[in-house]
C-alpha cells in the first residue's frame, strides 16, 4: 500500500530523471535517421552515405580509397565538395552554394592508400540539402592517367508527425528567438542566452509561480498531513480521503513539484539541439525571412572565457572556466532548494512510524545529492545548456524568495 503525503525530495529527483528521460528517449525516437548506409559505387574509390537522412541532420559522405596508391580529389572551395544533384521533373539539376571560406580547406583532398575519411556537408545544408527529396553526389578523379567518375545517391525525408510538430512549435521559434537576441546583444552568444532564458521564464512566471506558492503551502499542511497518516495508519483509504480532503481545502497538490521540470524541459531540450547542431551555416534554412540575412560567422561563443559549445568532460576537467560551471550550477540549485524548504517541518522520530523518518533522512540526502546530479549533468552538456540552467536557476531563487514573503 502506498501512502499519499507530500512529494519528498527523492521522489522530485525521480520526478526529474523520469521526466527527462522519457523526453530525450521520445525525441531521439521520433526524429531519428535509419542507420541503413547506401551501398557503396565503384571499386577503386568507395562512397558511403546513408540511403535515408532525416531533413536537418547532417549529411556525411565516407570516402575511401580502396587502391594501394595515393589519390587526390580536386577541391571547389567554397563551393560544396564535389556536385551536388537533385532529381527532379525527370532530370538530374545540380545544386550549387557557396558559403565563408573558414568553413572549408581550398586544398585537394588527398587520400592515402587504404584511407577511409568522412566528408560533412554541414555548412552547405542550408542551401542545396534543406528539401525532402533524391539527390546524387559525383565524384571526379584521374587514376592512372584515366578519368572516372564516382557516384553516390541518398534521399532526404520529412521529420515524422511528431518531429514536424516539434521543430515547429519549439526548436525553429527557439533558434530564432536565439539568434535575434544574439544580433540584439553584440553577436555575443552569451547574452543571447541569458536574455533568452529570462524571456521564458517570464513568460512561465503565473505557472511557476503557481506551482511554486502550492509548493509553500504544502510545508503548511504537513503537521496535518502527519496527524492524520498517525491517526489512520492502519486505514489506507481512509488515510488516502482525508489527505486528498485536505489538499483541497488548502488548494494545493502533491504533484505540484512537477510543473516547473515539466514545462522547462521542451526548451531545455530544444537548446541542447541547437547548440549540438551547431550555429554554421546549415541551420540558416530555419531562420525567418526576418533574420535570412544574420551572419552566423560573426557569432561570439566566448562569453567571460567559457566556451559555451564545450563540454567539460571531454576537455579532461583541465578548463577552469568548463569545471567552474557545473560547481556554480550545483550551488545555485542548492540554494533554491533550501529556500524552498525552509520553511518544512522538523518532526520528532516517531516510532510507530519509522518510514517517516526515514523519507525525512533521505530528504537531508537529496538536498546535496539533486544538486551533485544536475552538476554531473552540466558536466556532459555544451555549456551553453549549464549556462541556461544556470540562469533559469537564478531566476527562480528570486522568484522563489518573493513566494517565501508573500505565502506564509
Amino acid at each position: 500500500m502506498t501512502q499519499t503525503a507530500q512529494p519528498s525530495t527523492f521522489q522530485k529527483t525521480l520526478n526529474f530523471v523520469l521526466i527527462f528521460l522519457i523526453a530525450l528517449m521520445a525525441f531521439q525516437f521520433f526524429t531519428k535517421s535509419p542507420e541503413k548506409t547506401a551501398v557503396p559505387s565503384g571499386e577503386d574509390l568507395i562512397l558511403s552515405i546513408a540511403e535515408e537522412i532525416t531533413l536537418g541532420k547532417p549529411v556525411v559522405l565516407t570516402l575511401t580509397n580502396n587502391t594501394a596508391a595515393e589519390l587526390t580529389l580536386p577541391q571547389d572551395c567554397p563551393a560544396e565538395p564535389f556536385a551536388v544533384s537533385r532529381y527532379a521533373n525527370g532530370a538530374w539539376l545540380p545544386e550549387t552554394a557557396t558559403v565563408s571560406g573558414v568553413y572549408c580547406d581550398p586544398a585537394d583532398i588527398v587520400l592515402a592508400a587504404g584511407e577511409v575519411r568522412q566528408l560533412s556537408y554541414l555548412h552547405w545544408q542550408g542551401a542545396i540539402l534543406h528539401a525532402a527529396g533524391q539527390y546524387r553526389i559525383e565524384v571526379p578523379i584521374t587514376i592512372a592517367g584515366a578519368d572516372k567518375v564516382f557516384k553516390t545517391e541518398f534521399s532526404i525525408t520529412e521529420s515524422g508527425f511528431f518531429g514536424q510538430i516539434w521543430n515547429t512549435v519549439f526548436y525553429k521559434p527557439i533558434y530564432n528567438a536565439l539568434i535575434f537576441l544574439t544580433a540584439f546583444a553584440g553577436s555575443s552568444f552569451g547574452w543571447g542566452i541569458v536574455l533568452l532564458t529570462i524571456i521564458i521564464r517570464l513568460i512561465l512566471f503565473f505557472p511557476f509561480q503557481k506551482s511554486m506558492a502550492s509548493q509553500r503551502r504544502m510545508q503548511t499542511v504537513q503537521p496535518e498531513v502527519d496527524r492524520i497518516r498517525k491517526k489512520y495508519k492502519d486505514n489506507q483509504q481512509m488515510l488516502a480521503m482525508e489527505t486528498m480532503a485536505l489538499y483541497k481545502k488548502h488548494k494545493v497538490s502533491p504533484f505540484s513539484s512537477c510543473l516547473p521540470i515539466l514545462i522547462q524541459m521542451p526548451f531545455l531540450l530544444a537548446l541542447f539541439w541547437i547548440v549540438r547542431g551547431g550555429l554554421g551555416e546549415n541551420n540558416l534554412v530555419l531562420l525567418y525571412q526576418s533574420l535570412a540575412d544574420f551572419d552566423v560567422t560573426v557569432v561570439i561563443t566566448n562569453f567571460y572565457g567559457l566556451d559555451l559549445l564545450g563540454v567539460a568532460t571531454q576537455s579532461g576537467f583541465t578548463n577552469i572556466a568548463l569545471l567552474a560551471l557545473p560547481l556554480a550550477v550545483a550551488g545555485l540549485q542548492f540554494t533554491q532548494m533550501k529556500l524552498a524548504f525552509a520553511k518544512r517541518p522538523q518532526t520528532k522520530p516517531d516510532p510507530d512510524n519509522p518510514m517517516a523518518d526515514a523519507m525525512q533522512n533521505m530528504t537531508k540526502y537529496m538536498l546535496y545529492f539533486l544538486p551533485g546530479m544536475i552538476a554531473v549533468f552540466t558536466a556532459t552538456m555544451p555549456a551553453a545548456v549549464g549556462l541556461y540552467w544556470g540562469t533559469s536557476t537564478l531566476f527562480g531563487i528570486g522568484q522563489q524568495l518573493i513566494i517565501n514573503k508573500t505565502v506564509k
